[in-house]
């Protein structure tokens, strides 16, 4: 069966041969144009060549510097207007940056993440991509990434995948079976992370399927970094562990997917300050079965429009804690079912779990929030002001002496507001664990509403 690197890349190809043909043409005579119709349409070859080729000359012997060999290698492929790396098992060591300039399709393909080992000693980036056009396609996969900076420096990052504008073609980008922080022998063992592990900026699609990061030694940075106009972004089966944030929306972004995803670190999304045209900074944000243990807010929603959470564990720190677990500002039309929050361990609180409020001017609403569980935490949820239309039925807290929902414990007021409840998920039907602030009337027994 041919995989999906293959199936993406040869797609990438054949898009941009057929945008060639097209240019071509125009200028062509009728004579010619008869002639071609004739004759039957070739895919574009790709260049294939491999890092240990004597022509480049890298011996992946984790001893010497190979970042002239894998240098060459990238130029020879731009040259040819693009093409695949093979990068066969070893371990090498790069003491300066890489980078590919041009258009056309990038593949660097290693024989596991395990075997194919790249050895960062340097601050830089260890791989930049700069695409000149619309129609391209990068793609790794089975590689492996060990940060190996001098010491009190970081590793800028991993891999960025830059496109020159908004997304209007092939700006695909794909990240697969890879590891990020894996501890190669004497040169390693660090675990430590990249200052921002991955970076793509304006893409249609990208895909970041069953990858490892791991800084538990020196722990911070960011995971993925979404920067320009983003696309159809994709993380799954992957495991994050010891970073500051997974997954940061710098910018604007469409369609965001985290699916079988474990994070264990500071914060696993956060979406940002910035806004397209003062209301949205995601639009379309969709989380499940997911596993997310953080040490301070889990999800940082900023202005996120449409879209759910379900299906997923949503931790607090493991010792200590954290003020909120999911933080909802300005957002609008969410969705979260059946989620359970709570401390990772008996010695750990969240604070609030569930928080809403407004952004500036925007207010959260249209919210609903469906058999969830809180164990550890103070407050189960919290409405501020500046939130309206927010539905909650089926929660269940399960440690005694936990309240449920305060009617905004800040500030209550600034609009018209619909809050509706239902404590059926207390079994011992005993209301005391409900509790209200503010100025908001207290909250009866079964279904009850308010408005102000």
């Amino acid at each position: 069966m041919e995989s999906i690197s293959r199936i993406a890349t040869r797609s990438s190809v054949e898009a941009c041969g057929e945008l060639g043909r097209r240019n071509l043409l125009k200028g062509a005579s009728a004579a010619a144009l008869a002639l071609l119709a004739f004759k039957p349409r070739r895919a574009q070859a790709m260049t294939s060549v491999r890092v240990t080729d004597p022509r480049f000359g890298a011996t992946g012997d984790s001893q010497t510097d190979q970042s002239g060999a894998f240098q060459a290698a990238l130029n020879y492929i731009s040259n040819a207007g693009g093409g695949a790396l093979h990068v066969p098992s070893g371990r090498y060591f790069l003491m300066k940056p890489l980078t590919y300039s041009g258009g056309g399709v990038l593949s660097i393909i290693g024989e596991g993440q395990e075997n194919s080992g790249l050895i960062i000693n340097h601050s830089g980036t260890a791989l930049t991509v700069n695409f000149n056009n619309i129609c391209c396609n990068l793609t790794v996969s089975e590689i492996g990434f060990s940060p190996f900076p001098g010491e009190g420096q970081w590793c800028a990052g991993a891999i960025a995948c830059i496109f020159p504008q908004q997304p209007g073609g092939w700006q695909n980008c794909l990240i697969e079976n890879c590891d990020f922080g894996m501890p190669f022998g004497a040169f390693g063992g660090q675990y430590q992370s990249f200052y921002r592990a991955i970076v793509v900026q304006n893409t249609f699609r990208t895909h970041i399927n069953n990858c490892n990061a791991h800084a538990n030694q020196k722990p911070g940075g960011i995971f993925l970094d979404l920067q320009g106009n983003c696309f159809d972004t994709r993380v799954t089966d992957c495991n994050i562990d010891g970073y500051a944030w997974g997954v940061v929306v710098s910018d604007y972004c469409e369609g965001l997917h985290l699916f079988d995803t474990v994070f264990i670190g500071g914060t696993a999304l956060q979406t940002g300050t910035k806004a397209y045209n003062n209301s949205i900074n995601l639009l379309g944000l969709y989380i499940g079965d997911c596993e997310l243990n953080c040490n301070n807010t889990v999800l940082d929603l900023y202005q996120v429009n449409s879209g759910w959470i379900k299906d997923s564990d949503i931790y607090g720190p493991r010792t200590g804690t954290s003020s909120v677990a999911c933080l909802m500002q300005g957002c609008q039309r969410l969705e979260l079912h059946d989620l359970w929050f709570g401390g990772f361990f008996s010695g750990s609180t969240n604070q609030v779990g569930i928080f809403a409020t407004s952004a500036g001017q925007t207010a959260t609403g249209a919210t609903q929030v469906t058999n969830c569980g809180f164990e550890n935490t103070c407050t189960a949820i919290a409405l501020d002001k500046g939130t309206y239309n927010f539905i909650a039925n089926g929660i269940a807290m399960c440690q005694s002496g936990d309240g449920a929902l305060v009617n905004a414990p800040i500030s209550w007021g600034g609009m018209t507001q619909q809050v509706y409840v239902d404590n059926s998920g207390n079994s011992s039907n005993d209301i005391s664990w409900l509790t209200t602030g503010g100025s908001a009337p207290p909250l009866g027994t079964g279904r009850v509403g308010h408005e102000r």
